[in-house]
């Protein structure tokens, strides 16, 4: 039974990842953009579906899945994100494999969720690639087996994507699915809190301040303990006041 915390983990990934921003990147140019640039859904949408190429279904399946447009239908999403997804769209495969996950659209399946991952990872997506990691580390739709997730990470922490880098640092941290080596987890934390990642940000500070990983300095944890406070964590005024 995986525990609360990375339940909650799966479903904020899964709420979180239909950016307007793929539906940009992937149909950018297409007539249909034109008019959902001007905010005339119905019309992208007539677009959209005149066009019949993967860009075109998948941007359907985004605006299905949001409501624009159309009253909002995740079956239907699920259709032409697999229409997509079936002619090597990487946007759509990972969209169906996170309707997989959380069983919107199409009954849950963490398997089918996987395979639809990994073959958006096989084509480089760094989403993706955390997303297996996640799925080896905690045994969704898999045996859980912490290298092969440590595996997954890197390949997206190489890609600059700070949550990857966050998650192999902690591995490197507790010794799973790796050696165990503080300066490695340093190293990570550091290149995901110069992204701006608060969580990795009060790490860098907190390990600046004892010495963990890095030689001590108090003014690098000070201004990294700061940034993190401004980005909402208390955990970092309590240390700010423990350096003095």
């Amino acid at each position: 039974m995986h525990n609360t915390r990375e339940t909650k983990k799966y479903q904020v990934l899964a709420a979180g990842a239909f950016l307007l921003v793929a539906l940009l990147a992937g149909c950018a140019g297409a007539p249909g953009m034109t008019a959902y640039r001007q905010g005339d859904f119905a019309g992208a949408l007539r677009e959209f579906r005149v066009e019949g190429d993967p860009a075109g279904e998948f941007a359907v399946g985004v605006m299905q899945y949001k409501g624009e447009g159309v009253a909002r239908n995740p079956v239907e999403a699920a259709r032409c994100f697999r229409r997509a997804a079936e002619k090597r769209h990487v946007g759509a495969q990972y969209n169906l494999g996170l309707l997989y996950l959380k069983g919107e659209g199409v009954e849950k399946d963490p398997r089918e969720a996987l395979r639809w991952f990994r073959l958006a990872s096989e084509q480089g997506y760094e989403k993706a690639r955390y997303n297996l990691g996640l799925m080896y580390a905690n045994g969704m739709g898999v045996a859980k087996d912490r290298s092969e997730a440590a595996r997954w990470f890197r390949y997206a922490a190489e890609q600059g994507y700070a949550k990857a880098q966050v998650d192999l640092a902690f591995m490197y941290l507790k010794g799973e699915g790796v050696a165990r080596d503080r300066g490695e987890a340093f190293r990570w934390l550091h290149e995901a809190a110069s992204q701006g990642d608060g969580k990795a940000e009060l790490c860098v500070g907190f390990m600046y301040a004892r010495g963990v990983g890095v030689a001590k300095d108090r003014d690098e944890a000070t201004t990294w303990l700061k940034k993190a406070a401004d980005h909402g964590y208390s955990r970092a005024k309590h240390y700010l006041k423990e350096l003095g």
